[in-house]
């Protein structure tokens, strides 16, 4: 923590760290000890006073630490605001960022400006990638407990006109850029963390699972797709679905989301042996059951999470000795592992967990590894009979 102090050579008041035994003078750069340089200024202060007064020196009492704020630039700032105000008000977002851009400026400690600059910069909805930028640019210059209730406001605004452009002609954005925004959003604004998560719900689903009922018919009316996509699919898909499952009060859509995001139609997942995307479905599972999800939400995770590596819902009419045959080719051991601690009571899992061992090197029938496994097996099956 910085201190006053006062330089023993020089005798200029100068400030140093008083976590450090010294330091230097950034007037004549003299080293000096801390501990005299501090005393060289209580010294001072109390010879000016009488002998009787104890002082604990708090120099924020006796120093003007800050400086008369500059206002210049301030009415030019102003001028910018109110134009951009009544761009706002016609949505035309994409020139009220510009005016509250050219606010800033003039003056960039003008947090009314910052926080409208955040609302068209979203709102114009070209630049998905920047979203967080704004968000974060703004929480960094919140000082008082208004500026939170004025930003508060403007994400209320923004989120609240985006509902509108989602429910009118099936318009989206990109969760790939836009999770992180979402994220923010929900851990420093909680009153806002709903309608956060219902939002992203819906990105999550249209931008990702359009072959389920609900996303065909939004997209079949989406006139344009609205934000930078990227040039594939997204395959880290928990990282919103955490967000879902963490701030939506909904148990019906939680599941619906999460099936129509790694069950519906996903068997081209592991026929391509997409690894990157059977592992964020495992990475889910390990996050889900840290601890900071209730049991509700652990459940709809695993019993779709099983439909999906297990195959519980995919492909129904092939048997169960083909099932086995296909997957112990997708899996590695160390995926087969990880997985062990989610589905270690389902017989299939096990049988599964079996071929796969099998295929590593130095495994053999009488290793103890395959004996636990089979006596797993064994224990199922007589719970089953």
């Amino acid at each position: 923590m910085l201190e006053y102090c006062v330089c023993p050579w020089c005798e200029r008041m100068i400030m140093l760290d008083s976590e450090f035994d010294s330091g230097f003078c950034c007037y004549c750069g003299t080293h000096i000890l801390y501990s005299e340089a501090r005393d060289e200024l209580l010294n001072g202060l109390r010879a000016a006073v009488p002998d009787d007064l104890a002082i604990e020196a708090d120099l924020s009492e006796l120093i003007d630490e800050e400086p008369a704020e500059n206002t210049f630039g301030l009415d030019e700032c102003k001028e910018k605001r109110a134009a951009a105000q009544t761009f706002l008000g016609k949505w035309d977002f994409e020139n009220a960022f510009k005016a509250f851009s050219e606010a800033l400026e003039w003056y960039p400690n003008d947090f009314e400006s910052r926080c409208g600059a955040m609302v068209a910069g979203i709102l114009r909805l070209k630049d998905t990638e920047n979203w967080e930028r704004y968000l974060s640019e703004c929480i960094d210059k919140i000082r008082s407990q208004n500026d939170w209730n004025m930003a508060n406001a403007a994400l209320e605004y923004t989120l609240d006109i985006m509902k509108r452009f989602l429910s009118k002609g099936g318009r989206y954005v990109s969760p790939s850029y836009t999770v992180g925004f979402f994220e923010k959003v929900t851990r420093s604004f909680p009153v806002l963390k709903q309608t956060a998560a219902e939002i992203l719900a819906h990105c999550l689903n249209i931008e990702n699972a359009p072959f389920t009922p609900a996303a065909r018919l939004d997209r079949e009316t989406t006139k344009f797709a609205v934000g930078n996509c990227p040039a594939e699919p997204d395959k880290n898909l928990r990282r919103g679905m955490l967000v879902v499952l963490k701030c939506h009060c909904d148990k019906r859509v939680k599941e619906e989301l999460c099936r129509a995001l790694y069950v519906y139609d996903r068997t081209v997942w592991l026929r391509a042996k997409d690894t990157a995307r059977i592992n964020d479905a495992v990475e889910l599972c390990e996050q889900v059951t840290g601890g900071e999800y209730p049991p509700d939400d652990v459940r709809i995770v695993l019993n779709t999470m099983y439909d999906f590596l297990m195959m519980g819902a995919l492909e129904p009419n092939a048997a169960e000795h083909e099932k086995l045959l296909f997957l112990s080719t997708v899996y590695t051991y160390e995926q087969i592992r990880r997985m062990e601690r989610f589905f270690s009571g389902f017989l299939f899992f096990n049988k599964l967990y079996a071929e796969i061992y099998l295929k590593q090197r130095g495994a053999t029938l009488i290793s103890g590894e395959y004996k636990r496994i089979q006596a797993k097996i064994a224990e199922l099956q007589a719970e089953n009979s």
